[in-house]
């Protein structure tokens, strides 16, 4: 190597330290908030953080859980509620019921009767109209027999 070439290797060398001081700085300028006491301080703010979220989310959740029970009980009472009206509305169906059969024999005895009575009156018409017609024949007959007499007579 010449000496030409000598004096230009310690400027190279000099760059080359210099670019490779300015990357470090650059690196160490990067990482620097994750370093040391900073990046303690940011390991601390993200727990706490994380610790107030996990707070939060076990409120919210006690919350849900508090509503669910009592939806649960209201859910029941509602349930009982329904059952208790759906037992006394099938209790005073079988009454109606009940009473509509008795009343369904009421009536066909109702009905019977009147039915009874049109063909006893109608019997009794009849029966009546027979003896007139008896009667009436007898009269006639009676007056036939007067008659012959007389004409015999």
């Amino acid at each position: 190597m010449s000496n030409m070439e000598n004096e230009n290797l310690p400027v190279v060398q000099e760059e080359k330290k210099d670019l490779m001081h300015s990357a470090r700085d650059f690196v160490n300028n990067i990482f620097q908030p994750l370093k040391g006491k900073d990046l303690n301080q940011a390991v601390e703010d993200f727990t706490a953080e994380m610790t107030l979220v996990a707070e939060g989310l076990s409120e919210d959740q006690e919350r849900l859980s508090q509503q669910v029970d009592r939806l649960s009980a209201q859910q029941t009472i509602l349930e009982e509620t329904l059952l208790s009206r759906l037992h006394d509305a099938d209790c005073a169906l079988s009454e109606m019921q009940k009473e509509m059969k008795t009343l369904q024999k009421r009536l066909d005895k109702a009905e019977k009767a009147v039915a009874d009575k049109k063909i006893s009156k109608v019997n009794g018409f009849t029966g009546l109209l027979r003896q007139a017609t008896w009667l009436v024949g007898i009269v006639i007959g009676g007056w036939i027999v007067v008659t012959l007499i007389k004409a015999f007579l």
